[in-house]
């Protein structure tokens, strides 16, 4: 019974939450950024070897780098559009990682081979960079105050992780912004520190497919979200293809299944979810079909894509398939709205609050 109650009263609140999103983007989806090329900007990526997930260090170009991620796609914008490198860190807030411990982890393979690419933090020399982008808190205090020129921000993994809300509202008092993993225009947005900004984890565009050498030639195909039931029905749709995530696929292997997508299928939920499996749908240019209130970030989902069962799903589904040029009109309007908050407005405010509270740092110059 409480189970019940909770949940409605999480879909309430999820409703409202998108609610308030969409009006805040109506009114607020008007932004600058002059995309020059800024791959003369060093980035270093810093992340903690007992996190399983995202990329490996040491790897002899981008490509290798992003497909070597274990799960998600992460924020792979900073790798294809900044000079930018990747380490493992051996030290997870403020201590060190005791390797020792996590013997038992069905992950300890990974997690060992890691540690030894750990860098020594006494002789690092992080003047070389402009930009460090910690992934978790990986970075000791004392090496981010023996280098104050250096720009240090802070990347969470999920709004559930401890601080999250403190750092979001009042700022963290260790690194120089915290990134919030949301693409913006939330709740979060009235009370947040000028010391946070809205910053998606997932943070790309949507010509991610070109950078990563696949074609983006799309095919009657359909990609189930992984909540979805397993058995709904197609057959209506005549000779669609249809895949079901479940987790299990190599980044490789998604990272192509999704270049040839035509549609990402999500009408159905029991619980709201974060919703990072939407953001890589869009970078690979799927038209999503669903429910926004699904997701904690449902700006993605147009108007005219909205099915919140199974019934108006393939309504939707058989409308596009039979009319070509409303399909482009909606697709391409995605494409716009994904590449501004995913992308375009990260990058903004990121160089407006570098230009007004980071003119001491040597990426001042660069923005």
């Amino acid at each position: 019974m409480m189970f019940k109650i909770n949940n409605f009263l999480k879909k309430i609140f999820i409703f409202n939450w998108n609610l308030f999103s969409k009006i805040n983007f109506f009114y607020n989806h008007n932004f600058k950024f002059k995309k020059n090329s800024l791959k003369h900007i060093k980035v270093l990526i810093v992340k903690p070897s007992n996190y399983s997930d995202l990329y490996s260090a040491g790897l002899k170009n981008t490509i290798e780098t992003i497909k070597s991620s274990q799960y998600r796609m992460g924020p792979i914008g900073i790798l294809t559009e900044f000079n930018a490198k990747v380490v493992i860190s051996n030290y997870y807030k403020e201590q060190k990682i005791p390797i020792k411990q996590l013997v038992k982890d069905k992950r300890f393979h990974y997690f060992s081979k890691q540690y030894k690419q750990g860098i020594n933090f006494s002789n690092f020399d992080f003047t070389k960079f402009d930009w460090v982008f910690s992934i978790k808190d990986s970075i000791p205090k004392n090496v981010i105050k023996k280098n104050p020129k250096v720009l240090w921000t802070l990347l969470f993994e999920d709004h559930k992780e401890k601080n999250y809300l403190k750092d979001n509202f009042f700022g963290n008092q260790k690194y120089d912004l915290t990134f919030d993993t949301t693409q913006g225009f939330t709740l979060y947005d009235i009370f947040k520190s000028k010391k946070s900004i809205s910053f998606p984890y997932t943070f790309t565009h949507n010509n991610i497919s070109k950078q990563l050498r696949l074609k983006d030639k799309k095919k009657k195909q359909i990609v189930l979200e992984i909540y979805q039931p397993k058995n709904l029905s197609f057959n209506s749709l005549g000779n669609f293809e249809v895949a079901k995530l479940d987790g299990n696929l190599k980044i490789s292997e998604y990272f192509k299944l999704l270049s040839t997508t035509k549609y990402f299928y999500c009408p159905i939920y029991t619980l709201p979810r974060w919703g990072n499996s939407i953001i890589e749908a869009a970078a690979f240019n799927c038209l999503i079909i669903g429910n926004p209130n699904c997701f904690w970030n449902g700006l993605l989902i147009q108007d005219e894509c909205i099915a919140k069962n199974h019934t108006d799903g393939l309504k939707i589904l058989k409308r596009f398939e039979s009319d070509k040029i409303l399909y482009k009109k909606i697709l391409t309007k995605q494409k716009k709205i994904f590449n501004k908050i995913n992308f375009y407005r990260p990058l903004s405010l990121l160089e407006k609050n570098i230009k007004k509270n980071f003119k001491e740092k040597k990426i001042f110059k660069l923005f």
